[in-house]
């Protein structure tokens, strides 16, 4: 009797015990997260500028610009590195410049090519931007390496559709716009490449198009800051 009374002893001081461990191994849940960035939102603080500029034109030396994106990302294989992202965006352009784009007009009335034409030295105005806004569609092959900080590189195409476009100038006259010059390029397409660190890289994009229909100079580029602020 004694020895069954030991027993039982014995069970009721370690069957809570046992329970515990067990409640513990129920709830332990084992979670894997992939620790990569998938860089769905870009923004670019850009400097935008004009590249083989007719005679006597000029730029200022930094034209600001904004562009923004959202990309949807595809990893080559769940442990990859490399990705594929493509998206929607927009591409505000400023260009301060010394020019204004001149309609050629024949006598009879037709009407011929658009030029970037510098101002005469002696016009004082304040400030003369030549404003784009394109609806684009962006393309990415990505290196993204894993940790709370990667190292990232992307090379890109990008195809714009022509939203609006407008000069600004402010002059001894006011201020004023010109909305809709005729020979600006509808559609504009061109390469893009970002590198850097973590939430911040240099990008930059280069136009495959000229910024006047038809024409093989004043040809878009930009280079700036890319934030990436989501994973």
């Amino acid at each position: 009797m004694k020895k069954f009374t030991l027993l039982v002893a014995i069970f009721l001081l370690f069957t809570p015990t046992l329970l515990a461990q067990d409640q513990e191994k129920k709830e332990t849940v084992i979670v894997r997260i992939l620790d990569r960035h998938d860089d769905k939102l870009v923004f670019e603080i850009t400097n935008d500028m004009w590249l083989d500029l007719p005679a006597g034109v000029e730029l200022r030396g930094f034209s600001p610009g904004f562009k923004g994106y959202f990309y949807s990302d595809y990893t080559f294989g769940a442990n990859s590195n490399v990705s594929f992202a493509w998206g929607f965006g927009i591409s505000a352009d400023n260009v301060h410049s010394n020019a204004i784009l001149v309609q050629e007009e024949f006598p009879n009335g037709d009407l011929g090519e658009q030029e970037l034409v510098a101002y005469p030295d002696d016009y004082d105005y304040e400030k003369n931007k030549f404003v784009t806004t394109y609806l684009e569609l962006p393309v990415e092959l990505r290196y993204i390496a894993k940790g709370r900080s990667p190292f990232k590189i992307a090379a890109g195409f990008r195809l714009g559709y022509l939203l609006s476009d407008h000069q600004k100038i402010i002059d001894t006259d006011g201020k004023r716009k010109i909305y809709d010059f005729n020979d600006v390029t509808t559609w504009r397409y061109g390469v893009s490449a970002r590198i850097g660190v973590g939430k911040i890289q240099v990008t930059g994009f280069y136009s495959l198009v000229s910024l006047i229909e038809g024409s093989d100079s004043v040809i878009p580029f930009s280079v700036g800051i890319a934030l990436t602020p989501i994973r």
